[in-house]
């Protein structure tokens, strides 16, 4: 617990300094989920219209590997040279190697998760089931309801561990390669599931995770009209900010967790 409060005293400190950063990074989080709605989310189905909806996820898939290797890459560089700040520059990485690194990860990650909600989508579908057999079985009375919060709190751990373990490999893999990544595999994943990497992700989903719940949940009660839709644009502009820097913090604090400190001259990161 110590490593961890240490690594957010020093990722605090990184993205106070780094707000351009942050809200450059909101920006396209913005950007890239309206581009989503709007190209992926097309009412016709038209096969013109599908091959062009393919083409630009594969644009956005692209892009966003591009971006992932810079902020990944630049929390690193942060950590072991100790920065003091985390300079949008220092994000735009053209290293076509680890590039194909993260698009290679990138894919598995979304194919994993994929069967992962399949399989909890499919669990969620028997837990009545679950409830009558119980039920039948020890001749009491036992609500879905309740077996239903039990799942819900496994599967949100679960989904804790998998997205520390999977950005932690991440992190080792953009300085490490495969091979290096590989053998650390197994600590990494105990890490992740029992030390300091899961309080680390367990602690800024809560924090921010309440920030952005509260703010999508709150709606003023102000005039119709001009009011009501600023209102929704401050909110959501906060939401995305608030977003940046989760991903932003989480990523610098598993980095300091994760990377060890070298000696280098630290005017590169003030």
């Amino acid at each position: 617990m110590k490593k961890t409060f240490a690594a957010w005293k020093w990722s605090l400190g990184v993205l106070v300094r780094s707000y351009g950063t942050v809200v450059a990074l909101a920006a396209l989080i913005a950007v890239w989920g309206f581009l989503f709605y709007e190209w992926l989310g097309l009412p016709e189905s038209s096969a013109l219209l599908l091959i062009v909806a393919f083409l630009w996820a594969v644009a956005q898939l692209l892009a966003t590997a591009v971006i992932v290797v810079g902020i990944v890459s630049g929390a690193g560089e942060a950590a072991a040279l100790d920065g003091r700040a985390l300079r949008l520059t220092r994000l735009l990485k053209k290293d076509r190697k680890r590039f194909l690194n993260a698009l290679i990860l990138c894919l598995g990650s979304c194919v994993l998760l994929w069967l992962l909600a399949g399989v909890y989508h499919w669990i969620n579908q028997h837990l009545i089931e679950v409830a009558s057999f119980l039920t039948f079985h020890s001749e009491k009375a036992i609500s879905h309801v309740h077996i239903e919060k039990i799942f819900d709190y496994a599967m949100g751990l679960s989904v804790i561990i998998l997205t520390s373990f999977l950005l932690s490999f991440f992190i080792v893999l953009m300085r490490s390669g495969w091979r290096g990544t590989l053998k650390q595999a197994g600590s990494l994943l105990a890490r992740c599931a029992f030390g300091s990497s899961f309080f680390t992700t367990l602690l800024t989903v809560v924090v921010f995770g309440n920030v952005t719940i509260g703010l999508t949940r709150w709606h003023p009660v102000v005039p119709p009209g001009f009011w009501d839709y600023a209102q929704m644009i401050a909110r959501f502009s906060i939401i995305f900010v608030a977003r940046a820097a989760q991903w932003l913090f989480l990523l610098l604090s598993l980095a300091r967790l994760l990377v060890p400190k070298q000696e280098f001259p630290r005017s590169d990161f003030i």
